[in-house]
């Protein structure tokens, strides 16, 4: 990593000096919904625990706040905003807001960036949120302001699981939810799940995938459980390992999920993600693709202009910042990392890895203006030798075995 130098700017008009996503037109917003109902288990998100009114309303007038500064100041920070293609809703919770702060933010983005004419609009949910008849139609509210994707939390169907891991609902729950955000016209219905809880069993997964396809989704992602430091799941793993999946089993289980599926007509496009036929996630493709999008919220972490920002995990830290009219969403403060074209060729290839169709040459040559294989030729010939990738004159991606071992491969070509 390049050492920080936040008043540095990268030099726009000098393309041969700047990386690939500096000069693209940023399409993409990210808004981090802070709140939840109470702490999963597994959980290290910034999130604060059933909020009350008065502290919904202070996040929704800041956030407004720095909406309105990511759009007034791009210009002189040699931002190039273009109509929105993509925002996501995530959290926390985010349909534990009041559908009215839900509509103003959606109103107010609008009326800033615009909205091109398919923007994908996505708002991550728990079922518990939309569970009653009375909840649910609110649906009908945000599908009218433009929200047509939403993705909900499902991680398991056994209902003794999620009880064990923290979660407020049942699978029943998720059904009434999920015929609801149908019924209310919702485009695209997604679900995440979750492979290593305790006491999962390879007859969980399955039950639970064959409760999925049932769904009228056209989405799913599909995590390994993360122990994430200190938190309770953390605790339980280091008193009790022998209940968690070793990794046998999980990949066991990772083959379950990708078999059963696919079967059922979803493409696997990314490692952890299956779509139906055009009902990928656009707002994650930026990501993985390595493009630039703006982010707002405490502890949003956003890529513009070959530097990437993270807003402090402190409600109060990150409003004095929006605030401060030296420091907002360009602010020094915020820096995180500067990222220079060696960086970036890097992110192109790692993060391209993740998805199945992987990286081809022509659009590393484009972004980069330089053959992946004068960069990463060596490590590329060694991870091919032990199956882990596969080359050809397209490109390269992740063998079935390599699917395995992703994480290895990044750290190979880091």
């Amino acid at each position: 990593m390049p050492p920080r130098d936040p008043d540095h700017k990268p030099d726009l008009f000098n393309p041969s000096g700047v990386i690939h996503a500096a000069r693209l037109p940023v399409t993409s917003l990210y808004i981090h919904v802070p709140f939840c109902g109470s702490k999963c288990s597994y959980c290290d998100f910034y999130s604060i625990p059933d909020p009350d009114e008065d502290l919904l309303v202070f996040w929704h007038d800041h956030l407004i706040l720095e909406l309105e500064r990511l759009a007034g100041e791009a210009d002189r920070q040699g931002v190039l905003l273009a109509p929105l293609r993509t925002v996501y809703f995530g959290g926390g919770t985010p349909s534990l807001l009041p559908v009215q702060l839900l509509l103003s933010i959606v109103a107010r983005i609008r009326a800033l960036f615009s909205f091109s004419s398919s923007c994908d609009i996505t708002l991550e949910a728990n079922p518990e949120s939309f569970s009653s008849r009375e909840k649910a139609r609110t649906l009908k509210l945000l599908v009218a302001a433009g929200v047509n994707r939403v993705s909900f939390g499902l991680q398991t169907s056994s209902d003794p699981l999620l009880a064990s891991i923290g979660r407020r609902h049942t699978a029943k729950d998720l059904e009434f939810a999920i015929s609801a955000a149908a019924r209310a016209g919702v485009d695209h219905l997604a679900v995440d799940l979750m492979t290593g809880l305790p006491d999962q069993r390879l007859q969980d997964l399955h039950e639970t995938l064959n409760f999925i396809v049932k769904l009228p989704v056209d989405h799913v992602s599909a995590y390994a459980l993360t122990l994430a430091d200190q938190t309770p799941m953390d605790l339980l793993y280091r008193k009790c390992p022998a209940r968690f999946p070793d990794d046998e089993l999980e990949r066991q289980m990772t083959h379950q999920v990708i078999v059963r599926l696919e079967s059922a007509g979803f493409e696997h496009y990314e490692i952890s993600n299956f779509a139906k036929p055009a009902a990928r996630s656009r707002h994650n493709l930026v990501y993985w693709r390595a493009d630039p999008y703006l982010a707002a919220g405490p502890a949003a972490a956003s890529y513009l202009g070959g530097i990437r920002r993270v807003n402090p995990p402190s409600l109060k830290g990150w409003a004095d910042l929006v605030e401060d009219p030296g420091q907002g969403p360009y602010g020094a403060a915020t820096v995180e990392e500067l990222v220079d074209e060696k960086a970036a060729r890097v992110e192109t290839m790692v993060l391209g890895l993740r998805l199945i169709e992987g990286v081809t040459r022509q659009n590393f040559r484009l972004r980069h203006g330089i053959d992946y294989e004068e960069i990463f030729g060596k490590r590329l010939f060694s991870l091919e030798k032990r199956k882990l990738i596969i080359q050809d004159q397209e490109g390269v991606r992740l063998s079935e075995r390599g699917l395995d071992f992703a994480d290895l491969v990044a750290r190979e070509l880091l």
